[in-house]
């Protein structure tokens, strides 16, 4: 719909576009891990996502891969311009300086800094917002649909002439942008290696698509006619592995340093960290590195920390979670190595739906956890005495967790 009449009224939730006069719909940008208690008008570090309206057109690029460069995009004349656009947010909000800029064929990332407060009532949103117009306006005019044309009521002669059925396009991207508030140097700096690692992702993940689609209902036999059923992501064929240990530590023989707040130090020693602890860490990562695959239920900092050590050393890892996996989930950081180079499992017991945000870890969920790790170890498991609960009890919790009947 286009404006035909400078005093013509747009309807509520609408709004003529001043640049354009298109009638566009209100957006306000919203996400689901969004601070709620954060002011997007102070200074701040972030780093955006924004994906495109239709991210089956790769309408930005292309991935390549070669020896000399490895996995790279090669831009299209749209994401050429889109990226130029991305690095000049200086010009239109003198408040926001650009650190980095990534363009995937689908999808776009920045790292920005709010350097000086943003004016009252003009948070983040609203200068993204106005980016986001902008790349459309590049959008519509490589279309032959400029604004100009859009005015007159639609396509340019040209195109009409070659496509007379043809739409009027909508927005380049999609609603809405994912933030994520960098708190400091460290995480800018993992921000911008992030952007820089992108297409080596991308590239693994198209290469590898088995290690990275989150399967919703895979069957395991656990023994004793039992079929247990999980939503999963890597490589199920771990579960075939001729030796499979589990892991189990208690809180007493490891914890990480934290401050009185209670927030992790990341960069700090282990606030506890026994002998007992390190002999077994040792021992099962000498086990790993034989060929044993690690079963991890990661409920306590000891069996969070193995893991890790687990895929510094590029071992094979099956660990579960307390909730499911989201939509078009794919895992981070080290994750996502472990999963490119098949040393990793991820499972979710199928009857634990995913959640936003963080799931508490109840006696419940650890109790099921331990003894699905038990069954899925066998001989390889450890024994737990789960104290103020009848074994028949732990069973029927774990049974619960994971029975599709």
């Amino acid at each position: 719909m286009v404006r035909g009449e400078a005093d013509r009224e747009a309807p509520p939730g609408w709004h003529y576009d001043d640049d354009t006069g298109a009638l566009m719909r209100d957006v306000i940008h919203r996400m689901g891990r969004r601070c709620r208690n954060w002011d997007y008008c102070g200074k701040g570090v972030y780093l955006i996502t924004i994906t495109l309206a239709d991210r089956r057109s790769r309408a930005l690029g292309r991935l390549c891969h070669d020896n000399a460069r490895g996995a790279f995009v090669a831009m299209s004349e749209l994401g050429a311009q889109i990226e130029a656009l991305m690095w000049r947010m200086l010009e239109f909000s003198p408040e926001i300086e650009v650190r980095g800029v990534m363009v995937m064929p689908d999808h776009i990332h920045w790292v920005l800094r709010v350097a000086r407060r943003l004016p009252p009532k003009k948070p983040l949103g609203i200068a993204l917002r106005g980016f986001k117009g902008g790349a459309t306006r590049l959008y519509w005019d490589g279309l032959g649909f400029s604004a100009e044309a859009q005015r007159a009521g639609g396509f340019s002669a040209e195109v009409r002439a070659v496509a007379p059925g043809l739409k009027s396009p909508g927005p380049l991207f999609a609603e809405g942008y994912v933030d994520t508030i960098l708190f400091d140097d460290k995480a800018v700096a993992s921000a911008l290696g992030y952007l820089a690692d992108n297409p080596r992702r991308l590239w693994e993940k198209q290469a590898h698509p088995e290690l990275f689609t989150v399967l919703r209902d895979l069957p395991v036999d656990l023994g004793c006619g039992f079929t247990a059923h999980f939503a999963a992501i890597g490589n199920h064929h771990l579960l075939k592995a001729h030796s499979i240990l589990q892991v189990q530590c208690s809180r007493r023989f490891f914890a990480y340093a934290r401050d009185a707040a209670g927030k992790l130090l990341k960069d700090a020693p282990p606030r506890l960290e026994t002998d007992e602890f390190r002999e077994s860490a040792e021992a099962l990562l000498e086990e790993a590195a034989h060929g044993a695959v690690l079963v991890l239920p990661c409920i306590s900092e000891g069996e969070r920390e193995i893991a890790r050590r687990a895929f510094a050393a590029g071992r094979r890892v099956i660990t579960l979670a307390n909730k499911g996996f989201p939509p078009l989930y794919k895992p981070g950081g080290k994750l996502f190595d472990a999963c490119a180079a098949g040393s990793l499992l991820m499972l979710a017991p199928i009857n634990w739906p995913y959640l936003p945000g963080e799931k508490k870890m109840t006696r419940e969920d650890a109790c099921a956890l331990n003894r699905i790790s038990q069954l899925i170890a066998g001989p390889g498991a450890v024994e737990i005495m789960y104290k103020g609960i009848r074994p028949e009890n732990v069973d029927l919790i774990a049974r619960d967790a994971v029975d599709a009947a």
